[in-house]
């Protein structure tokens, strides 16, 4: 048992253990004795570590100008509770909080229900969980990840995936060609020509997420009709179609594949994959299904969880095990990413498809997927920490 203590005064932590020397931290700093008892107990671990409280973990979050910081604070939570119990620690900091020789880290206590600030030692790895794209790919994140590397201390998840990017690298890999649905970037002749062959195609933004700005495009008796998530439009041209669109930013076409279905539901599965040690493994499989009408199976967009067992047989848990395992070996190779959820949807006919992968999985609503996915994060940052 290590009890942590921190002085306001003199913004410096203290440790009391059995064990008179401990460090922490990428750089190894020392954690002194308390010198006096007068300073009250911040933080608890389980160790049997002799020397060192390992690993100390950064968690990198967005910037907020009301808040902290933004990003998925639930997972950081279960993160920073359940990294406690091996002996290690974690803090969430964003790119304003680093300095030359300490990073403004936050603890979340659970008692109070309030995160507050502390000063760390750089961590021994950095989670990447900056929640929107534009602030990745600032000139100060970048620079952030040059420190790192400078520093030595290894990072998971760069970047968000792109999803024309992505789709391009699964269907260059001949095993996955067949999983992949006709995918182009969206122009006024793609979808000319997509509607030639498909009765229907879904348009998606390349850097959406949760279902955002995706609209359907099919074919009618009388022409065309436009279907987002708030309005179905009709029209007597493709021409005047894609010109209701408005596109402002990069859109992918895809091919509408007919779902297998659920009580009358168009349903998918997510599948969660994560590399905790040398090989990739399936943490979880989730299914979601579309609300009546519904565009998407995407839950922020009115889709319901079924339980696995309900659709799934163990013939599909194997196929799609296999399936995602080979995704993510592929994706490695051009992204060197750790972790990623997918999207995959099943036919009429059975056969699976690959929609998308996303790089920055969120919390899964199943408990034990997600108890899964924060034990299986621990072993990674315990297998790829640099001490």
């Amino acid at each position: 048992m290590i009890e942590l203590f921190y002085d306001d005064k003199t913004n410096n932590w203290h440790q009391k253990s059995t064990y008179q020397l401990l460090y922490w931290g990428k750089e190894q700093k020392r954690l002194a004795p308390l010198p006096s008892s007068s300073i009250p107990s911040i933080i608890t671990l389980n160790s049997n570590k002799r020397d060192a409280i390992r690993p100390l973990v950064g968690i990198l979050a967005g910037s907020n100008s009301s808040h902290h910081f933004s990003g998925n604070a639930s997972i950081f939570k279960s993160i920073q509770k359940e990294i406690r119990n091996t002996g290690g620690l974690s803090y969430v900091f964003t790119p304003n909080d680093v300095y030359r020789t300490f990073i403004k880290g936050y603890l979340y206590d659970p008692i109070q229900k309030k995160w507050t600030g502390y000063r760390f030692p750089y961590p021994n790895i950095v989670y990447n969980r900056i929640p929107d794209r534009k602030e990745e790919q600032t000139k100060k994140v970048a620079l952030l990840f040059n420190l790192f590397s400078q520093k030595g201390i290894p990072y998971f998840n760069r970047s968000f995936f792109q999803k024309d990017a992505i789709i391009s690298h699964l269907t260059s890999d001949a095993k996955l060609t067949n999983f992949i649905p006709e995918t182009e970037i969206l122009t006024l002749k793609s979808v000319q020509e997509y509607l030639q062959r498909y009765p229907s195609v879904f348009c998606k933004p390349s850097s959406g997420s949760k279902g955002r700005g995706i609209f359907k495009v099919k074919k009618t008796p009388t022409g065309y009709q436009y279907i987002d998530h708030e309005s179905t439009h009709s029209f007597t041209s493709i021409d005047k179609l894609y010109d209701h669109t408005h596109i402002q930013e990069s859109y992918m076409i895809q091919r509408d594949i007919q779902l297998d279905t659920y009580e009358n539901h168009p349903y998918d599965f997510r599948i969660l994959v994560q590399k905790p040690l040398k090989s990739w493994n399936v943490t979880g499989i989730g299914i979601r299904a579309a609300q009546d009408g519904g565009l998407t199976t995407h839950v922020p967009r009115g889709g319901r969880i079924i339980p696995f067992h309900k659709l799934a047989t163990d013939k599909d848990k194997a196929a799609l095990t296999q399936l995602a395992i080979m995704a993510a070996e592929v994706l490695e190779e051009e992204t060197k990413m750790s972790e990623c959820s997918m999207d995959i949807g099943k036919d009429s006919d059975g056969h699976f498809w690959i929609f998308e992968a996303n790089s920055k999985p969120m919390r899964f609503d199943e408990p034990d997927i997600h108890r899964d996915y924060i034990q299986s994060l621990l072993a990674s940052f315990r297998t790829f920490s640099v001490y």
